[in-house]
């Protein structure tokens, strides 16, 4: 937790974008996605929102974590983390595939298996959403912890 903690506030700090609208307590509560039945849903068109670096609605028609990701804005165009509904490929040679997604509040639990230059192993991913820096933090084994900013819609 001392890691979330202090990822949100590097990311407050390094990004500066909060808009001051939210109040950081968006609960989400709906029922268990399962990732064997989950069918990727079709993009949404890119908004005034998603274009300046803000982070996904939380009451969109597909999960909030489907998208590019990156560490600053510059890595948005070449190393941009891919989430997918049911799996991502992380910068370098990181990749994930979810059996199980957990909507939590304030963000998503991906119960996974992970592959990271090393045989793939079962993995907990979680995803914190930081309305004020308007940044997703994750924290895993494999992944670490970091907080990623919102790069736009998958383009694949």
């Amino acid at each position: 937790m001392k890691r979330l903690a202090l990822g949100a506030g590097l990311l407050v700090a390094a990004c500066s974008q909060g808009n001051g609208s939210g109040n950081g307590q968006n609960v989400l509560m709906t029922p268990v996605i399962s990732a064997s039945t989950a069918t990727p849903a079709p993009s949404p068109a890119p908004s005034v929102a998603t274009e300046s670096g803000r982070l996904p609605p939380a009451d969109g028609a597909q999960p909030r974590y489907i998208g590019r990701w990156a560490a600053t804005k510059q890595l948005c165009e070449s190393g941009a983390w891919r989430f997918y509904a049911t799996h991502l490929k992380a910068a370098g040679e990181v990749s994930c595939s979810y059996h199980r997604v957990d909507q939590v509040p304030g963000g998503y639990d991906l119960h996974a298996t992970c592959t990271a230059e090393a045989p793939a192993a079962p993995d907990l991913i979680k995803l914190r959403f930081a309305e004020s820096a308007q940044a997703m933090l994750v924290d895993s084994r494999t992944l670490k912890s970091i907080g990623l900013i919102y790069c736009g819609p998958l383009m694949d």
